[in-house]
C-alpha cells in the first residue's frame, strides 16, 4: 500500500509523532495525578479561577480544531490537507488565547510547515497526473 504518491510528507509525520507524544504525556499526567497543572504548557494558573479559564480556553481551541478537521474532510479535502489547515487554526488560536510561549510558537511553525508541505505535495501530484 502506498501512503503517499507524490513525495514524502515529512512534516505531516513529524506532526503526527509530536501530537501523539504530547497527547500521551497529557494522559499520563492527567490520569496518574502527578500534576495539578495539566494545562501548564499553555499558561500557568495562579488560582482556581485562572485554572478554570485556562482549561476552558484549551477546550475551546481543541474543540474548534477537531470541528474544523471533521468539516474540512466532509467538504472533500484529503486527510493530510484537513489536518494541516485545522492544525494551523489551532496554532493561531493558541497565540490569540494564551501568552506567547515556546509551545505555541513551535505549534505555529509546524502548522505553517505542514500547510506549505501539503501544497507542494498536492502540486506535485497534479503535475504527475497531468
Amino acid at each position: 500500500m502506498t501512503i503517499v504518491r507524490a513525495g514524502r510528507p515529512y512534516l505531516f509525520w513529524l506532526f503526527l509523532l509530536s501530537w501523539s507524544l504530547v497527547h500521551l504525556a497529557f494522559e499520563l499526567e492527567f490520569w496518574t495525578g502527578r500534576g495539578d497543572a495539566v494545562f501548564g504548557k499553555y499558561q500557568p494558573a495562579t488560582d482556581p479561577a485562572g485554572a478554570l479559564r485556562i482549561s476552558r480556553n484549551v477546550y475551546y481551541t481543541k474543540a474548534t480544531w477537531m470541528f474544523a478537521l471533521v468539516w474540512l474532510q466532509v467538504l472533500g479535502l484529503p486527510l493530510r490537507t484537513a489536518v494541516a489547515w485545522s492544525f494551523l487554526l489551532y496554532a493561531t488560536e493558541l497565540l490569540l488565547f494564551f501568552p506567547v510561549r515556546v509551545y505555541a510558537v513551535l505549534n505555529l511553525l509546524l502548522a505553517i510547515g505542514c500547510v506549505i508541505e501539503d501544497r507542494i505535495l498536492r502540486q506535485r501530484a497534479v503535475q504527475a497526473a497531468g
